[in-house]
């Protein structure tokens, strides 16, 4: 008797409204309240003991079932992004908005009927252990999971699982980038731009000579590093000299420690530009987030459970949303559906995330299920079209089977876990 399938398939339709909803709130980071006690409904009607608020994170919560170990965590997320509103379609159709332009509607409802599935199991095949479901705001800021790791949360997990919509299937062996979140702001003096323009120190002048600095530090960075940048603020009206400019800095690095001596000549560059332009700048860290600590033993786990869980199969309405995507937009307009095997080691990814904050906290591993046609580009409004069509639904339901299959292997092998345990120890750095 599969339970786990059993389960999942008696809920799918459920879980697909959830799924749905969530898409509809598409609420931006740390502002995710609806979606979280959407979440948060749907596990307490499970038996799951629900916590609702954690640290300082209103929308993000808690929810626990069972007892005593082994404890197996299962991640969720739910936030969306700006601008990229879009009901299901080839064409866009936004209205600028925000909008699930990574899928985070599926990510969380899969993560949850995962927990689920697996409770579901537990009770009627007699496992024993503790499932915890973290629901984790702000991560396209790279902020939640990062917080809640530094206020403890996560460290009561013997293993953390969790998955990402994608438009390939990955067992968990990418290294995402270690990045910092840093905005500065320049201070000046005020004064008409034309009648007195000596009594002006310009806001926007330091920030500006930063950003040619920071064009010239580029060239002289490891390969993989990445700094890219957006202005918050840059005066209001051209005749008058602003006080106030600020810009926003993301640097990446598959290395925290080449991410640290990178930010440090940003700052140098930053401080020259207010002494260049008799200004005065002031940063803040929004995020110090660190790579991914990859765990082959969890990675070949969910390869095995992959193959055990049946491939989603691709039919008419999803290859004619596929092939009309394809034209919209110059894809493939083909659907990704083969499972290739981990290559037992770790591959060098380009973004970032804050599960890489959980990696670094206790064994973790991330996979990745395809929701999306080939090639669909990320935080785009083609991803928020497909997080609410049948090929993200078919995505989130085999990723909630897959997720809920390694729990149970978990659960029923001790040695799993303590491998998975040691590998997270001897990869520490």
């Amino acid at each position: 008797m599969n339970w786990i399938a059993d389960y999942i398939e008696g809920h799918g339709e459920e879980f697909w409204q959830r799924a749905l909803k969530i898409h509809g709130y598409a609420e931006l980071a740390g502002e995710e309240r609806q979606s979280a006690a959407e979440l948060c409904a749907m596990l307490e009607q499970a038996g799951f003991a629900v916590e609702q608020g954690l640290g300082s994170q209103p929308t993000a919560f808690r929810a626990v079932y069972g007892s005593g170990g082994p404890v197996i965590g299962f991640l969720c997320e739910y936030d969306a992004l700006p601008k990229l509103n879009q009901t299901e379609g080839t064409c866009y159709n936004g209205d600028g908005r925000s909008g699930h332009g990574c899928g985070h509607n599926l990510l969380g409802v899969g993560a949850a009927a995962a927990a689920m599935a697996l409770r579901e199991e537990m009770e009627k095949g007699g496992l024993s252990g503790t499932l915890v479901v973290y629901g984790c705001p702000a991560e396209e800021t790279l902020f939640g999971k990062t917080k809640m790791a530094e206020e403890g949360y996560f460290k009561e997990l013997d293993v953390a699982l969790a998955w990402h919509p994608e438009d390939h299937y990955c067992c968990g062996e990418v290294c995402h980038k270690a990045m910092d979140s840093i905005r500065f702001r320049f201070h000046g003096r005020s004064a008409h731009a034309s009648v007195c323009p000596e009594m002006g120190r310009s806001a926007l002048d330091g920030a500006e000579m930063m950003s040619v600095g920071a064009n010239y530090l580029r060239e002289h960075v490891p390969d993989g590093v990445r700094i890219h940048y957006s202005y918050l603020s840059a005066g209001e009206k051209p005749n008058v000299v602003p006080d106030f400019a600020e810009v926003w800095y993301f640097v990446r690095s598959n290395r925290r420690r080449i991410v640290d001596q990178v930010t440090e000549r940003l700052i140098q560059v930053a401080r020259g530009a207010a002494m260049m332009s008799g200004t005065e700048v002031e940063w803040e860290f929004l995020a110090r987030g660190n790579s991914t600590r990859i765990n082959t033993t969890l990675a070949d786990l969910a390869y095995g459970c992959m193959g055990r869980v049946p491939l989603p199969r691709w039919e008419e309405p999803e290859l004619r949303l596929a092939a009309g995507l394809g034209e919209s937009l110059g894809l493939p307009g083909t659907i990704c559906g083969e499972l290739t095997p981990p290559e037992g080691r770790e591959l060098a990814g380009s973004g970032s995330t804050d599960f890489s904050a959980v990696s670094q906290t206790v064994p973790s591993v991330e996979i990745n299920t395809v929701c999306f046609t080939r090639g669909t580009p990320g935080h785009h409004w083609a991803v928020t079209a497909q997080s609410c069509s049948p090929i993200g639904r078919k995505g989130m339901l085999y990723a909630a089977g897959v997720l809920a299959e390694m729990g149970k292997a978990l659960l029923e092998d001790p040695g799993l876990l303590s491998r998975a345990r040691e590998e997270y120890l001897a990869r520490a750095e």
